[in-house]
């Protein structure tokens, strides 16, 4: 059963002012006050605001619940759509005047009547603790705040922190940092193998942390740095930031179900790790057509934690055309910030995400398809990190 907690002043529900007529069950076990955003542990069920969870309980790994104590690998929850049901039923008295009504009505009341906090950066007014504390910290692109790269001083408006992240004196400071750190574990390797105690001293410098929350892979090309030994196995994307894949499949082999995947690749040594996914796809109903569809998947990698998430840059696929007359078929997964597939992976590898109708198979299962040959075909990828706004398969 869940214990009771006191409330906290730094995040909060709605207040209300009939809270004794109000089921108990419908007030955030965290800050006490009417359920806003509603969600739902996954262990306990304990229901509580989405930002008092966020605030209120840390993603510690392994997660420890505070109300039923139960261990996890991680926090879990997920949106508690009966709390949603039953909010959108109850009558609701204002807490600072005689107004009273359903729920929605009442926030958008709140929200005309009595949204006392105030943005300093943007103006904005809010009625709730909460959606002032979500839009000061992760929402208002006027907010000041500080680079997280050890040594880089001052605070940058939100809005302008891409620019930040490309000045020549932010660039020169990763480049420092990752060489220095690269050069630090050589030494320390070579140490290790004189005193004969590699072991102990690999086990030290794998905990070893690189708290940098930025994006490195901006670094390649413009940067070239040696891998250690451990890298030299990893497929990296070319210094256009492409890379292509070619795939086996004879076109009488068109006709049987596949799924192929791609070797895993990284953007850049110290970049982000992806793996694509190519399968047919058949499309029942009124259509009944079959398609190929192209996927890929965000994996965990070792730099995750200096990198930028969620993953900002716009992902072209091109199915090369083989033949003289270079009629590429070219797609954009542009990725969505709300989407759980570009967000640091807590796992091995997040949600894929792709193009289920990527083109026609009828394409590849052609005896004279211009992109199929001799029982191969080719798919590039482009990732713009430069926001050009085009590929090079189209230009």
């Amino acid at each position: 059963m869940a214990t009771s907690k006191e409330p906290h002043d730094s995040f909060g529900g709605l207040k209300i002012g009939n809270k004794d007529t109000i089921n108990i069950s419908l007030f955030c076990e965290l800050c006490k006050l009417l359920l806003l955003d509603p969600i739902q542990l996954l262990c306990c069920g304990t229901r509580l605001c989405r930002w008092c969870s966020k605030k209120g309980l840390l993603d510690s790994e392994p997660f420890i619940c505070s109300f039923c104590h139960t261990k996890q690998e991680q926090k879990q929850t997920h949106a508690d759509r009966g709390a949603e049901r039953e909010l959108n039923m109850i009558k609701i008295d204002c807490y600072s005047c005689s107004w009273n009504g359903l729920y929605n009505d009442y926030k958008k009341h709140l929200q005309r009547q009595h949204s006392y906090l105030q943005c300093n950066d943007c103006h904005e007014h809010f009625f709730s603790i909460n959606l002032y504390e979500e839009h000061r910290q992760e929402i208002c692109q006027y907010r000041s705040i500080p680079c997280e790269l050890p040594g880089c001083t001052g605070l940058i408006k939100s809005s302008e922190m891409r620019t930040h992240y490309l000045s020549d004196q932010h660039q020169a400071l990763i480049h420092k940092i990752i060489t220095e750190y690269i050069a630090s574990k050589k030494h320390l390797v070579n140490k290790a193998n004189c005193l004969t105690a590699t072991s102990n001293v690999v086990s030290g410098m794998e905990k070893e942390p690189i708290a940098v929350q930025v994006s490195v892979n901006i670094l390649s090309p413009g940067v070239e740095i040696l891998p250690n030994d451990s890298m030299r196995d990893n497929i990296l994307l070319d210094n256009d930031s492409t890379m292509t894949f070619h795939f086996i499949k004879h076109s009488n082999e068109m006709n049987l179900p596949f799924s192929i995947y791609s070797s895993q690749f990284k953007t850049s040594t110290f970049g982000y790790n992806f793996m694509l996914r190519i399968c047919s796809t058949i499309i029942s109903g009124n259509e009944n057509q079959e398609y190929l569809s192209i996927y890929i998947t965000l994996l965990r990698g070792e730099f995750d934690q200096i990198l930028l998430y969620p993953f900002p840059y716009n992902i072209y696929l091109c199915l090369c055309d083989q033949s003289k007359q270079k009629k590429h078929i070219v797609s954009m997964i542009k990725p969505d910030a709300n989407l759980l597939s570009f967000v640091r992976p807590t796992s091995e590898k997040n949600n894929e995400v792709g193009i289920i109708k990527y083109c026609p198979l009828k394409l590849l299962k052609d005896a004279k398809s211009n992109y199929l040959k001799d029982g191969i075909f080719f798919i590039r990828i482009f990732i713009d990190f430069m926001n050009t706004g085009s590929s090079p398969f189209t230009r």
